[in-house]
């Protein structure tokens, strides 16, 4: 009977201990929290901020784009229309070269029989009339060619003036079409920067929506740690005693040691343990003989296991899919206590795993087998 009392107020002493070390843990996580949460915040305004001006450009590239749009469509009629004159002004010059090509026939043969007439009329008795009739005649075609030539050479300059307009406009409507699919381009790039811009302000908002809430939990867990310290009252020194060597929870990758750094969003974030990469609902045992003393949902740990080895450590175990145990379950080492997964602000399936040494979080490798 005694040696149990000795034990039980053994136990009490270092329960006692280490709620004034988790005491001290836990306000300074909780002013970490909320320094991290200024940084967020700031984070969040000027990415908000961001999104604004950002927004302000499309709505202004969305307007000119309009304008340019409606700029080219005028072009494009005005181009058809300048077509259109053209082919008429080319089919008017090729109607009136054929007549002319037709006249200037029908003139040689004229003119060579005429020709023909004067050389025989030594031999061949031609009547004067016929001969004035072929004369004039030749005139009228030569008449006729005169005037279709005027005709041609006036075409000739109106297809030219006309083919000059055209050159113009289809140059304006190459320069519209490029600036309408470099304003397209714009557009496209600010739509999605804007998407960008949204989603990282909703993480934004959610990281800081958690850290409230994670700060919140820190601040209730002090007050009740607190009051539980003054209840049974302070104890002046730790109980010390080895720790021997722990099992592995599970096997895999360590993708985060112990004291790295990580920043996310302007943040830092010091590991107190390690990462085990795994794939989820892989088997998580206990390193070592306890008792769990927390076996719940846990803020940004998810889903939570603490055991308590009895001897001034204590093991964590968070990001679990499932949990296999409940608080005040004694365990052995090497069972099963849970499944890993990836809750609570896990950004990949893994487990992450902690030893506290008198309350304080120290490097897992060095007590793992």
């Amino acid at each position: 009977m005694r040696k149990k009392i000795l034990c039980l107020l053994s136990l009490f002493f270092i329960f006692s201990l280490l709620m004034g070390d988790e005491i001290s843990d836990t306000q300074k996580r909780l002013e970490k929290i909320q320094k991290d949460l200024q940084e967020m915040e700031k984070k969040a305004t000027q990415t908000s901020q961001k999104k604004k001006t950002t927004d302000v450009q499309l709505q202004t590239t969305l307007k000119e784009k309009q304008k340019v749009e409606l700029e080219k469509k005028k072009t494009e009629e005005i181009f058809k229309l300048k077509q259109q004159e053209l082919t008429k002004v080319s089919t008017e010059l090729k109607s009136v070269d054929e007549q002319v090509r037709e006249l200037k026939t029908l003139q040689n043969n004229q003119l060579n029989l005429l020709l023909r007439l004067r050389i025989n009329s030594s031999t061949t008795k031609i009547k004067p009339k016929e001969e004035h009739c072929l004369t004039a005649m030749t005139a009228q075609t030569r008449e006729k060619l005169n005037q279709l030539g005027d005709v041609q050479v006036v075409l000739s300059e109106e297809k030219k003036e006309v083919g000059k307009e055209v050159t113009v406009v289809k140059s304006d409507l190459y320069a519209k079409t490029n600036l309408s699919k470099k304003l397209n381009t714009t557009v496209k790039t600010l739509e999605t920067q804007k998407k960008q811009l949204t989603k990282e302000e909703q993480k934004l908002q959610n990281q800081i929506a958690q850290l409230r809430k994670d700060a919140a939990q820190l601040e209730a867990l002090i007050a009740s740690l607190t009051a539980k310290s003054k209840a049974s009252g302070e104890i002046s020194e730790a109980y010390k005693n080895s720790f021997k060597s722990i099992a592995w929870p599970l096997r895999g990758k360590i993708i985060r040691n112990f004291g790295q750094e990580t920043r996310s969003y302007g943040t830092s974030v010091i590991s107190n343990g390690i990462d085990i990469a795994v794939p989820e609902w892989t088997t998580v045992v206990a390193s070592d003989d306890g008792e769990v003393v927390f076996s719940g949902p846990y803020g940004g740990q998810g889903k939570l296991i603490i055991i308590d080895h009895k001897n001034g450590f204590f093991t964590v175990y968070s990001y679990n899919n499932e949990l296999l145990v409940s608080r005040g379950a004694q365990v052995k080492k090497g069972q099963p206590i849970a499944k890993s997964g990836m809750t609570g602000s896990a950004s990949e399936p893994c487990l992450h795993f902690e030893v506290r040494k008198d309350g304080k979080a120290v490097n897992p490798l060095a007590y793992l087998e």
